[in-house]
């Protein structure tokens, strides 16, 4: 499945783990990624989306969003809900980043347009290889379309029958 991811913003990342944003930040330092956003639930997200489209100096409108599942407030799945009915971030990039491997997440991920479902990587090299492939999208011409497949912990679309 390709994707496309602008070029500038940060990336927004929802995760109420301290312990995976520690690792998220330490793969994209090494994986020379800057920018990257955490807040701790589902709400923040949302909360800093909104302010972006306000301000979007102060609070610059990210160029991808990573979102966790299973979070305070409100849950990934409800925040990416959200972000498609918002025509300001309807085509933005979201990426489900989460421990669930349940095919019911996965489809209903999916289901409402999300860009790509990925489980977390299990060890820091897997972790730092996706670092690595976002880089890639990030680097990836506007209009080019980065295929995720080869992504550790990539889970396609369901097949439509």
């Amino acid at each position: 499945m390709g994707i496309n991811v602008p070029t500038t913003g940060p990336i927004l990342y929802a995760e109420d783990e301290d312990n995976d944003v520690f690792f998220l930040q330490r793969a994209f330092q090494q994986a020379n990624i800057p920018g990257l956003k955490a807040v701790p639930d589902g709400q923040q997200a949302v909360d800093y989306l909104l302010a972006s489209e306000k301000d979007p100096v102060k609070c610059p409108v990210p160029s991808l969003v990573l979102l966790d599942i299973n979070m305070p407030y409100l849950s990934g799945l409800e925040v990416l809900t959200w972000i498609r009915k918002q025509p300001a971030f309807a085509d933005l990039p979201v990426l489900i980043l989460t421990s669930s491997s349940q095919e019911k997440d996965i489809e209903l991920a999916y289901s409402l347009n999300v860009t790509a479902y990925v489980t977390k990587p299990s060890s820091a090299n897997k972790l730092v290889e996706f670092a690595h492939a976002i880089r890639a999208l990030q680097e990836s011409k506007s209009g080019v379309a980065f295929d995720f497949s080869g992504v550790s912990g990539y889970r396609p679309p369901p097949l439509a029958c």
